[in-house]
């Protein structure tokens, strides 16, 4: 049996682990979701990230809940507040294996609802490789500033943001630009002057993330996201990354997209969230 995996689950990771694995995986998003203009604290036992110039959910949540279950329990209720205060439509958790294992009943019994399962997918790039790979016919480029907009509407609409949270984007995305530790890469449409796809990432204390990667429908299965990929990757190697890091929807088809490139399955995180409107109503 393979002592780094769980076994009751092949593809995961042992407990511990994963637990500390998943530690530096959140230790790289929350320094990203503070880009610029963000903060990062402590509320209870959890991790948070509050960033009002960062209309994204990866800048305002709260991860790795770890402690008893009325510490846990005490602490999600102090998440609303500290989420309505920040003027936030919702509380949001991202529960790894660095948050308690009992955190589904927990959450259900404080009003909390699991909103999307997804998991970790890791890459470990090959140092004796030089990453000069050839992209082929899909030459990908750094993103400019002219490219934002075109890259704010493409992200808001694979993640069905809002029209305000959309008109913010492109301002938070120039500010990344500005951060070397960030990347955005983009791939031209050849027929209009818009982007066909965009990879946005990450990079601190040897740990890389792919956050976002997207390809507009009509440019899809054609090598264009795996080129995005590559260069993600590989922009992270740039930056001292010896782990590369993306989320996936469990089963879903950016996980087998991120399998064919070379990422394994390491470990599960559930998405929760408390609505917060009522609080906006009073």
């Amino acid at each position: 049996m393979d002592p780094l995996h769980d076994p009751d689950d092949e593809e995961l990771l042992g407990p511990e682990q994963a637990r500390d694995l998943a530690a530096l995986v959140e230790r790289a998003q929350l320094a990203s979701g503070a880009v610029r203009e963000g903060r990062i604290g402590k509320v209870g036992v959890a991790d948070v990230v509050l960033n009002a110039g960062n209309p994204l959910t990866l800048g305002n949540r709260a991860c790795g809940l770890w402690g008893t279950s009325a510490e846990v329990a005490t602490t999600l209720f102090r998440l609303e507040n500290v989420f309505a205060e920040a003027g936030r439509p919702e509380a949001v958790v991202h529960a790894s294996p660095t948050t308690v294992a009992d955190i589904e009943g927990i959450a259900d019994d404080s009003g909390w609802h699991a909103v999307a399962e997804n998991v970790a997918m890791l890459y470990r790039p090959d140092p004796a490789r030089n990453g000069t790979e050839a992209i082929g016919t899909h030459p990908v480029r750094e993103a400019a500033q002219d490219d934002l907009p075109s890259v704010a509407e493409l992200l808001a609409d694979e993640l069905d943001l809002s029209s305000g949270a959309e008109r913010r984007l492109p301002r938070h995305l120039g500010q990344r630009l500005d951060d070397p530790r960030c990347f955005l890469h983009v791939l031209d449409d050849g027929e209009l002057e818009r982007v066909a796809g965009f990879a946005l990432g990450f990079a601190e204390s040897g740990v890389g993330l792919i956050e976002h990667i997207a390809v507009r429908p009509g440019r899809r299965n054609r090598g264009r996201g795996r080129a995005l990929l590559r260069a993600g990757v590989e922009a992270a190697v740039e930056r001292g990354s010896v782990l590369v890091a993306t989320h996936a929807e469990d089963g879903g088809s950016l996980q087998r997209f991120a399998e064919s490139c070379g990422f394994g399955v390491a470990y599960e995180v559930v998405s929760y969230t408390r609505g917060l409107e009522e609080r906006f109503e009073e």
